[in-house]
C-alpha cells in the first residue's frame, strides 16, 4: 500500500505546471492535495481492514459452529451410548436380582429337603432301634398288626365285608400260634370285630342293578288306564215297513223299541283309545325311566333315602297313569314293590375294637424290652 501511494506522488512532482503562470505568480499550497490523499488512503485502509477482519471473524464463526456441530455429535453419541449402558445395566440388574431369587429358592428348598431327610433319617434310627430289642413273637403280632390294617382298609374303601372276614379270621390264627395266653383279650376283640361284620346285613348290589335295568326295558309295554270310549254305533234296522206281508218282521221291531226304551244296549265297532296323547305317554314313560335310573345311581352311592324316593315315584305315577289289571303293568307294579324294601346301604362299623387294643399291646411290650435293656 505504501508503495502504490509514494508511485503517486512521484508522478504527480514530475507532471510540468501548464496552467500555472511562468513568472510573477504565487505558487498555491499543496496541503488540501496531501489530506485528499490520506483520508483515501485512510478509507481504502480502513475498508481492506474491514474486509479482512470480515474474512477473519467469519471463518471464526465457521469453525465455531463446525466444532459446535462436531461436539453436538458426541454428546447426542454418548448419550445414545449412556442410555444404552443404562438399559444394559438395568438388564444386567434385573437377571442377577432373578438368579439370586432363584438361588434363594433352591437354597431353601434344599433346607426342607434336609428337614424331612433328617426327619426320615430319625424315624428310621427309632424304628432300627425298636426292631433291634423286639423278640420274635414281635414280629408274628406285627404281621397281625398289618392284617388288621388291611381288613380296615377293604370295610372302607371297597366295602368288602367277606375279604375283611377272611382277613380277621387270618390274624386270629397268627394269635392262636403264639400260644400266649396275655392276648386273649386281643382274640376277644378279633372275634368281636368278626360276629358284628358277620351281622351286617347283604346287600345283592349287581342283583338289584340288574333287575331294574329290566324293568326300565319293560316301560314301553305298559298300559295306560285312562281311556276314551268311542261313539256308540246307532241301530237304524229298526224302522217298520209299510208292506203288509212283512207283518211278523214289523212286529219284531216294533217290539224291540219297545224293549229298548226300557234297557239300552250299544255297540261300539272301534276300539277303546287313551285319554293321552304320544306326547303325554312318551313323558310318562320317560319320566318312569328316570325314577329307576335315579334308583340305580343311588345304590352305587349307597344313598338309601334317594333309593326309596325314586321307587315311591315309580309307584305314585303306575297307580295315577298306568291301568293295573293289565298281567304287563301288574308285574312292573309287583316288581318294583319287592325292590322297594331292599336295602342298599350299609352302616358300616366307625373303628376295629382289635385296632387299639393291638396298638396298646404293642407299645407296653417295646418299652418292656426297652425297660429291661436299660437295666442289663
Amino acid at each position: 500500500m505504501r508503495a502504490v501511494m509514494s508511485e503517486i506522488e512521484n508522478k504527480l512532482e514530475q507532471q510540468p505546471n501548464e496552467n500555472l503562470p511562468e513568472t510573477n505568480t504565487i505558487k498555491q499550497p499543496k496541503l488540501p492535495l496531501y489530506s485528499a490523499l490520506l483520508a483515501l488512503l485512510l478509507i481504502v485502509m480502513l475498508a481492506i481492514g474491514a474486509f479482512y477482519f470480515h474474512q477473519q471473524h467469519s471463518a471464526l464463526v465457521n469453525a465455531q459452529q463446525l466444532q459446535i456441530s462436531e461436539l453436538s455429535k458426541k454428546l447426542s453419541v454418548q448419550s445414545s451410548q449412556q442410555t444404552s449402558q443404562h438399559r444394559q445395566v438395568i438388564e444386567t440388574k434385573g437377571k442377577l436380582e432373578a438368579k439370586i431369587e432363584q438361588v434363594n429358592l433352591q437354597l431353601q428348598q434344599a433346607n426342607n429337603d434336609n428337614k424331612i431327610v433328617k426327619t426320615d433319617i430319625q424315624a428310621l434310627q427309632r424304628s432300627f432301634a425298636a426292631s433291634n430289642v423286639r423278640q420274635p413273637n414281635d414280629w408274628v403280632l406285627a404281621e397281625v398288626e398289618y392284617l388288621i390294617d388291611l381288613s380296615a382298609r377293604k370295610i372302607w374303601l371297597e366295602k368288602d365285608i367277606n375279604t375283611a372276614i377272611s382277613l380277621l379270621v387270618a390274624a386270629d390264627q397268627r394269635i392262636v400260634s403264639l400260644n400266649d395266653a396275655s392276648l386273649s383279650p386281643l382274640r376277644g376283640a378279633i372275634l368281636a370285630d368278626i360276629n358284628q361284620l358277620e351281622s351286617l346285613p347283604k346287600l345283592d348290589t349287581d342283583g338289584v342293578i340288574l333287575a331294574l335295568t329290566s324293568l326300565e326295558r319293560q316301560v314301553d309295554k305298559l298300559r295306560s288306564s285312562s281311556l276314551l270310549m268311542p261313539e256308540a254305533a246307532e241301530n237304524t234296522d229298526n224302522e217298520v215297513s209299510s208292506d203288509i206281508n212283512d207283518w211278523e218282521t214289523n212286529l219284531y221291531k216294533s217290539w224291540n223299541v219297545f224293549i229298548d226304551s226300557f234297557i239300552t244296549v250299544n255297540k261300539r265297532e272301534r276300539k277303546v283309545e287313551a285319554l293321552l296323547s304320544p306326547e303325554q305317554s312318551w313323558y310318562l314313560r320317560e319320566h318312569l325311566r328316570n325314577n329307576l335310573a335315579k334308583a340305580q345311581f343311588a345304590i352305587y352311592r349307597e344313598q338309601q333315602e334317594v333309593y326309596d324316593l325314586a321307587l315311591e315315584n315309580t309307584l305314585v305315577l303306575l297307580k295315577d297313569y298306568y291301568d293295573l289289571n293289565d298281567n304287563a303293568t301288574e308285574h312292573f307294579y309287583k316288581s318294583v314293590q319287592r325292590l322297594s324294601k331292599r336295602q342298599v346301604f350299609i352302616n358300616y362299623p366307625d373303628q376295629l375294637k382289635s385296632a387299639p387294643l393291638l396298638e396298646r399291646v404293642l407299645d407296653q411290650r417295646i418299652k418292656k424290652t426297652l425297660a429291661s435293656s436299660n437295666l442289663k
